[in-house]
């Protein structure tokens, strides 16, 4: 792939070399993925006598978020990549970044609309002199198409980033929300231990923590929505939302069995598990923010 920009290799006063192409892939490894990028070096011309000597790049790797640059961290060497003369030859050298799985979710999070840009902030390394060295900055550009493939090469679980935005003011420090969080983070760990009906279970012990909320006399559902009561379309939007929310518990139930109708338990898919834990995560962060 070819930079926004070539990156000029040199001392200062003079340039020795240029980078203009970058390759890039994405592996899966034990912390995570790494990010690998393969620089082309295009030398200038010199005496062959005494050739300036590359020993390496420093480069630190970043990218454009909303119109921001963000730093990820210094990439690592190839243990292959060794001294280079500049001679007139091309040649290659790769850079890793190893990134975390969760990190990675939300590099794609903020990235997955639109086209992806790298940044590289990059330091030559001479092997005679390095006080004079030089960095330069270069961009490099993978298309929305592109980047969608490499995202899907990866072969992620979204699981990782399911929130619930609670509400912080004082009037509710004490509300149930919390405590159904608590619930949608055991759904997440039943599921990643491959416990799908325990994951849909602890879904439904988080929609009953939320309904325990209305004070004794009050119907839940009217003490959730009161404070759309005022405004008959938003009232009938959340009401549609919570019945949905009751068919899908009922019809979980159905999976995991019930005890007082004989109804023998049935194995829900990791797909029915990773649904409920979506749809109720959405649905109770929603009510958090009425």
């Amino acid at each position: 792939m070819i930079l926004q920009n070539s990156i000029r290799i040199g001392d200062g006063n003079i340039s020795f070399a240029e980078i203009t192409e970058c390759s890039f892939s994405i592996q899966k490894n034990f912390v995570g993925y790494r990010f690998s990028f393969s620089f082309k070096i295009k030398p200038f011309k010199q005496e062959d006598s005494n050739p300036v000597v590359l020993q390496g790049l420093d480069v630190d790797l970043s990218y454009q978020d909303s119109g921001s640059v963000k730093l990820l961290g210094r990439m690592i060497n190839d243990l292959h990549d060794g001294f280079r003369k500049l001679v007139g030859y091309e040649f290659s050298l790769r850079k890793y970044f190893d990134i975390r799985t969760d990190d990675f979710l939300r590099l794609i999070d903020s990235s997955h609309r639109g086209d992806m840009f790298f940044e590289f902030q990059i330091l030559p390394v001479f092997r005679d002199f390095t006080q004079h060295s030089k960095s330069e900055t270069g961009s490099l550009k993978i298309s929305h198409s592109d980047w969608l493939r490499y995202i899907g090469s990866a072969e992620l679980d979204r699981f990782e980033l399911i929130t619930i935005r609670i509400p912080v003011s004082s009037s509710h420090l004490h509300s149930p929300f919390s405590e159904a969080l608590k619930k949608i983070r055991e759904a997440e760990q039943q599921y990643i231990r491959g416990n799908w009906n325990g994951a849909a279970g602890s879904c439904r012990a988080a929609w009953r923590t939320v309904l325990s909320s209305a004070p004794a006399g009050t119907k839940p559902l009217e003490h959730i929505l009161s404070s759309v009561t005022g405004d008959p379309r938003r009232k009938e939007f959340a009401l549609s939302l919570i019945k949905g929310l009751h068919d899908i518990q009922n019809k979980a139930v159905h999976f995991e069995g019930d005890v007082k109708s004989g109804t023998p338990p049935a194995d829900i898919s990791a797909e029915d598990a990773l649904l409920c834990i979506h749809w109720y995560s959405a649905i109770i962060g929603y009510l958090s923010l009425l």
